[in-house]
């Protein structure tokens, strides 16, 4: 078959559901979680687009409590499991285009979810059309399952495995990786590290927007201070300052990245806190502002680097300090062999804070020579040519550790991340396409594997 010829056929049907869906603002929204709704209103319209998506096109739709949207086809024989997720990360500032426009240019759709994780999710829908619209799906079924929680630590698939009894597929992937496809994950432990304390003259600090991404600007409100005005200028940090009769107000820049990436990343608050500590002659702080730039650990003696899984990471992203505590958030990374709970009181111990674990999942490992993996990578191969591609082991968290029999498979191309979690997000148009094609051969060769 020609996949990519096929995928070619539902373009123009794809990019505008694409585009459309990017339309959506679906980050979580605590202020409008309700019944039905328990990510709140956007995340809520976002799976119910996805749900008149598959109703449109034939498909069998539940919408599994308000927490997932799951689209199923085919009447007998195993089932295969696609994963996805509908909700996306804050929009932030610094775009060029509209963070909700879902715009096209110059071959690309630019809007947050066009990579992580509307793109790769419209792109195995449609090859999902496609191969049911060519009666493809034959003694097998498919469930293609939106959740919509991904990006707070995936309680949405949690709840569809475990409460809502969702069906264990024999083979599943989940689009939302790299391609070609990922073996290993990280184990992924998330803390508050909390200390009670007086930073005066700061009054206030806020900043960050999600745990799972480098805190990319700093809010630090302060009594007025001309000299720390003038000091900021003089070193040439990058920073807004606005000023009145009694207070200063700084915004310090940094640069997003992933969790899972710190180190291409540039923390505000790691400037923000060395910058501060040393204007203010407050040790600490200033100590503190060079462990958080450490983000492997290195400063306090946290590094470690396993096999098969690679270097521990360490991310702050969250920062908040209300005149009586600071409060960060931690994303920590590591592979099979690290020592977890010896680093995380090292970094207690150097950063004189209070670590409380608010989330946990253990380090995930695929036999390369399993039938998923190997079938998977042949679909890759064949369709890509990029006959010399080897499966990934990543620092990124997916939904492969909430389902089971599934990998990440998907759908980014080496060199083209879609500024993930970042300003400007994008997937190319012929990306897209190619996304399809593969999810097409992908899915009919689990299908008749599992049989």
């Amino acid at each position: 078959m020609n996949y990519k010829k096929i995928a070619n056929i539902y373009r123009k049907e794809a990019l505008l559901a694409l585009e459309e869906w990017i339309k959506i603002a679906s980050p979580y929204e605590a202020s409008s979680v309700a019944p039905g709704a328990p990510f709140g209103k956007g995340v809520k319209k976002s799976l119910e687009f996805f749900a008149n998506l598959g109703k449109k096109n034939g498909f069998q739709v539940d919408m599994c409590d308000g927490y997932a949207t799951e689209l199923s086809i085919g009447d007998k024989g195993p089932l295969i499991g696609i994963y996805g997720h509908a909700d996306v990360v804050p929009a932030g500032d610094k775009w060029k285009h509209a963070p909700y426009g879902g715009t096209y240019d110059n071959g690309a759709i630019y809007g947050r979810g066009a990579t992580d994780d509307k793109g790769p999710m419209i792109a195995a829908f449609f090859a999902l059309k496609a191969l049911k619209d060519n009666g493809l799906i034959q003694n097998f079924r498919v469930k293609i399952v939106a959740g919509g929680d991904e990006e707070r630590g995936s309680s949405c698939l949690r709840y569809y495995f475990q409460e809502h009894k969702g069906e264990k597929p024999k083979f599943g992937f989940t689009p939302d990786s790299d391609w070609p496809l990922i073996y290993g994950e990280k184990g992924m432990l998330g803390y508050n590290l909390t200390r009670i304390c007086d930073l005066s003259p700061i009054v206030a600090m806020d900043g960050g927007s999600v745990p799972n991404a480098v805190c990319d600007s700093l809010l630090v409100t302060m009594t007025k201070n001309e000299k720390i005005e003038k000091s900021l200028k003089a070193q040439g940090i990058d920073a807004d300052i606005l000023s009145n009769d009694a207070l200063t107000m700084i915004r310090f820049k940094g640069k997003a990245a992933h969790g899972s990436t710190p180190e291409n990343g540039k923390n505000a608050a790691a400037i923000a806190f060395s910058f501060l500590g040393k204007e203010c002659q407050n040790v600490w702080l200033e100590k503190l502002g060079s462990l958080i730039a450490s983000s492997d650990g290195a400063f306090f003696g946290g590094a470690h680097t396993s096999a098969e899984l690679g270097k521990a990471t360490y991310n702050y992203g969250l920062v908040n300090y209300d005149g009586k505590r600071l409060s960060l958030s931690l994303d920590f990374r590591f592979g099979e062999t690290c020592p977890a709970e010896e680093c995380i009181q090292k970094l207690a111990e150097a950063s004189k804070m209070n670590p409380v674990m608010v989330s946990e999942h253990s380090h995930l490992l695929f036999d390369k020579k399993s039938d998923l993996v190997k079938t998977l990578l042949s679909a890759y191969r064949s369709v890509s040519h990029d006959y010399f591609a080897k499966p990934l082991a990543i620092g990124g968290g997916t939904y492969a550790k909430e389902a089971p029999n599934t990998v990440a498979f998907g759908a980014c191309f080496k060199g083209r991340d879609g500024n993930m979690h970042a300003p400007e997000e994008y997937i190319l148009e012929k990306d897209l396409l190619l996304d399809m094609a593969i999810y097409m051969k992908a899915i009919l060769s689990l299908g008749k594997k599992a049989q």
